[in-house]
């Protein structure tokens, strides 16, 4: 029958094999077909063949010979084939589906060899998974095995022909990540019997009843895989993402399998054998959600499952006495540990997005509807098997740990006939049951947003210390070996420069700016006109860093503002249209932690702080806390921190609402005196009056454009009137010439209130 084998196993293989290549050479367009073909064909022998007996091997102990082997290393080989060929059988089936860079080296290197291996030492195989009989006699498990074999050598052999080019690796990193995809592939495919077959179960028991030595160890796995294989996929592309968690979720449902084949689900026993435990479902849920993109199913087992099999893993509820390596206790483990992490891992590795008040309803309907199916189908089935105790709602298994008083609510007890069949119910232990999960559920809701927030904050960290290094490397090449404390432009260390400006908010199609341009030089005042919504404010907190740059440059005093951010803002002294202090400080307090920020020394700051503080009458109220001043007040405050370290950019955005007129008056000297001394006073203002006395030029933006830049002393000059010279600027309107007479009796009205404010 050998001989049968092998000859099945050629013909599959030659015809897999040339189908293939010649689709690639006469019909390309067919060939992803015929690929997702092979990889069907053989995930049908696979499961018939696996479904239909248990793996031979799973008897052997301690590498004793049996079964037709006749030494140790025999039935090794024979272990390391079947485990090899279940990895490279899953990794063939997924191949066809998905388009991941390591894949082609996947399958040429490990799924290829494997299949080679196996096709010529294919009687050690069949031995492993049917016995020695099946070489002597036709064994359709054993045909199915030669047919696997051949199906998946044939697809190695044209899939590495096929993509021949993307099989070679480059570079260290490449060879880094291959490495560690074979390794998770092999060791996610280890059989659960793999451990009691090489060791003897007998020597390694111990009670999973308390959490001793031996139970901590199974448990540490639970959290050691799922953090490694974050970190591992977390930066890789959202396919390879995908393809990892199903290869896993596949080959953990084969393995999960071995308790549950066609034979356990008749004759006696069958009942008890249905995989209808919480647990047990899971192992379904998670690769057809996957597989299928079922969102709205895969959210049950997101707060339902990892819940149900975290509870299982600190309460096990095998025997009393357990081997640690023996098959029953590393297929629990192997279970529980994929119901417990693998919905994590879905949703933290950005395959389904993280669930909402909607999900979890959903979650919690479709959990009761499994509930009071368990129900009915525990009081139903315990007619036919007493063993029959799904989720644990028959039995007392959850309230013996909860002591007495859980015991007590069983008391309660609900029984009637139905057709011959005795019907048992425990309504209120079984109705505490369910809501006290559902409360569980939404606490560890809380609990993995908690650690979802956590991760995102820590990345986000990593990604800007990442950019901070990028920007610093970029930003010292510029410099060409200056200090990244000089000005990248020296040409304009005295200026504030808009380079054509654009800012947009997120992935908008309207602009909030355009292409603006704008020099503002020392000893200026500089006013800032326009509507509400015209990008005054936009432009102005991208000057002062509170907003990223869409396109285009800022330059304030020679310092790029996108890459030299720090320096930039060591320039600016910005007054917000809304402020935003310290209130429970005192204004002293506060403003010398301004100082602080700024470098300012002691006595520095200290004749600053007096200066300003008479200035704007506040010495009585310096040491008082914040929260006790007036509007006003805190105005006064914040215009004093930001002139406080003396900017040599002094940028205002209306500063002078809810100001007195005093006050008013003081601040406008303030943007004399820092002008004066060569600096920049840059502000925006909707009081047109205040703009036409004291600023030397104006620009004006509308609709997101600057529109002109006008100097005030020509306008004035030119008996041109600023606020109409707005108005049609705005309203995109002619400008009216206004008469000379008007112009002269504007003139001397300005200079009387100009003689009335000096005399003041």
């Amino acid at each position: 029958m050998i001989a049968v084998y092998y000859i099945i196993e050629a013909v599959a293989v030659l015809a897999v094999t040339i189908t293939l290549l010649a689709l690639r050479r006469f019909c390309p367009s067919k060939l992803n077909i015929a690929l997702k073909t092979v990889s069907l064909a053989l995930a049908s022998a696979l499961f018939f063949r696996y479904m239909m007996g248990r793996d031979v091997i799973a008897e052997v102990t301690n590498l004793g010979p049996s079964n037709g082997f006749d030494s140790k290393a025999l039935v090794f080989v024979a272990l390391l084939e079947v485990w090899f060929a279940y990895a490279s059988e899953m990794l063939v089936i997924l191949a066809s589906f998905f388009k991941v860079k390591t894949l082609p080296a996947l399958v040429g290197f490990v799924a290829l060899p494997i299949f080679l291996f196996n096709a010529f030492m294919m009687p050690c195989h069949i031995m492993a998974i049917t016995g020695a009989e099946a070489l002597h006699a036709f064994d359709v498990r054993a045909m199915l095995i030669a047919l696997e074999t051949g199906l998946g050598l044939g697809y190695a052999i044209a899939y590495t022909v096929i993509n021949i080019r993307s099989v070679r690796l480059d570079g260290r990193g490449e060879w880094i990540s291959f490495s560690l995809a074979v390794a998770g592939i092999i060791l996610s495919a280890i059989p659960s019997y793999a451990f009691h077959v090489v060791l003897d179960p007998t020597q390694i028991t111990y009670s999973p009843k308390d959490l001793n030595f031996y139970h901590r160890l199974m448990l540490y796995p639970a959290v050691i895989i799922p953090v490694v294989l974050y970190l591992l996929l977390k930066d890789k592309p959202l396919g390879t993402r995908r393809f990892a968690l199903m290869y896993y979720a596949w080959i953990g449902l084969l393995n999960f399998s071995f308790f549950h084949r066609f034979a356990d689900f008749v004759g006696e026993g069958w009942v008890t054998a249905l995989p209808l435990h919480l647990c047990n479902t899971a192992m379904y849920i998670t690769p057809l959600c996957l597989t299928f993109n079922w969102k709205r199913f895969f959210y049950f087992t997101y707060f339902i499952n990892v819940l149900g099999a975290f509870l299982a893993l600190i309460m096990p509820n095998y025997s009393d006495t357990a081997s640690i390596i023996s098959n029953n206790v590393w297929l629990f483990y192997m279970n529980h540990y994929q119901a417990f992490f693998m919905p994590l891992l879905v949703v933290g590795l950005g395959i389904f997005r993280r669930p909402r008040w909607k999900e979890f309803s959903y979650s919690m309907i479709g959990f009761t509807v499994y509930f009071v199916l368990m129900l009915i189908v525990n009081a139903w089935f315990t007619n036919y098997d007493a063993g029959v105790d799904y989720f644990f709602l028959n039995s007392d298994f959850i309230a013996d740990k909860l002591g007495n008083w859980a015991e007590n609510t069983r008391n309660i007890v609900w029984q009637f006939d139905i057709n011959g069949l005795h019907f048992v119910f425990y309504p209120l232990y079984q109705f505490l049951f369910l809501l006290v999960y559902v409360v569980f559920a939404f606490a560890m809701w809380f609990i993995y947003e908690l650690g979802y927030n956590v991760v995102c904050g820590w990345q986000d960290i990593a990604l800007r210390y990442k950019k901070i290094r990028v920007d610093r490397l970029a930003l010292e090449s510029r410099l060409a070996g200056r200090s990244i404390e000089e000005p990248m432009n020296m040409e304009n260390v005295n200026k504030l420069v808009l380079k054509n400006f654009t800012k947009r908010y997120g992935k908008s199609d309207v602009y909030a700016v355009k292409d603006a341009n704008l020099e503002v030089c020392g000893g200026q005042i500089f006013g800032f006109l326009g509507p509400n919504g015209a990008g005054k404010s936009t432009i102005i907190k991208s000057i002062v860093g509170i907003q990223t740059i869409t396109d285009g440059a800022i330059e304030v005093c020679g310092y790029d503002v996108a890459t030299q951010s720090v320096m930039a803002k060591r320039q600016i002294g910005f007054v917000p249209d809304h402020y935003a202090l310290y209130e429970r400080l005192t204004a002293r307090e506060y403003i010398n932690y301004i100082a602080d920020l700024y470098g300012v020394s002691a006595q520095e700051r200290e004749e600053r702080l007096n200066k300003m503080a008479e200035r704007f009458e506040l010495q009585s109220a310096i040491d008082n806390p914040i929260r006790t001043y007036s509007h006003g007040m805190k105005q006064k405050v914040t215009i004093m921190s930001a002139l406080i370290h003396n900017p040599k950019v002094w940028i205002l955005d209306e500063p002078l609402t809810g100001l007195d007129p005093n006050s008013i008056f003081q601040v406008k000297e303030c943007m004399r005196e820092h002008a004066q001394a060569g600096n920049i006073v840059f502000f925006s203002s909707h009081i047109i009056d205040v703009v036409e006395r004291i600023c030397d030029k104006i620009a004006i933006i509308r609709k997101g454009q600057i529109q002109c830049v006008k100097d005030v002393h020509q306008m004035e000059a030119d008996g041109e009137s600023l606020e109409q010279f707005y108005l049609s600027v705005i309203n995109d309107t002619e400008v009216l010439p206004v008469p000379v007479e008007g112009a002269e009796q504007l003139d001397k009205k300005d200079k009387r209130k100009r003689r009335g404010s000096e005399a003041k």
